[in-house]
C-alpha cells in the first residue's frame, strides 16, 4: 500500500462526504480529534451502502490519532 502525502489546501475546503469521494484507492486522511474520526469511519460506511458503491474503508488507530484509509 502507498500512502500518499496530501496538501491540505487540497481537501481544505471539502468537508465529509466530498473528502471521502476524492480519495484514491490507498489514500487516507488522518484526524487527531476522536468525534470527527468516528464521524468520518461512520460517514464512509453511510457512503458505501446509500450509493452501492464497491468501495472499502478501514479506521485505524495511530500514535496521535486515527486514520481512515480507502482499500478498494
Amino acid at each position: 500500500m502507498i500512502v500518499e502525502r496530501i496538501e491540505l489546501e487540497r481537501i481544505r475546503h471539502l468537508e465529509g462526504i466530498s473528502t471521502l469521494t476524492s480519495l484514491e484507492v490507498g489514500d487516507s486522511i488522518f484526524l487527531t480529534d476522536f468525534k470527527k474520526a468516528q464521524s468520518m469511519r461512520a460517514l464512509s460506511y453511510y457512503l458505501v451502502r446509500t450509493r452501492n458503491l464497491p468501495w472499502k474503508f478501514t479506521f485505524r488507530k495511530m500514535d496521535q490519532g486515527w486514520r481512515v484509509i480507502r482499500i478498494a
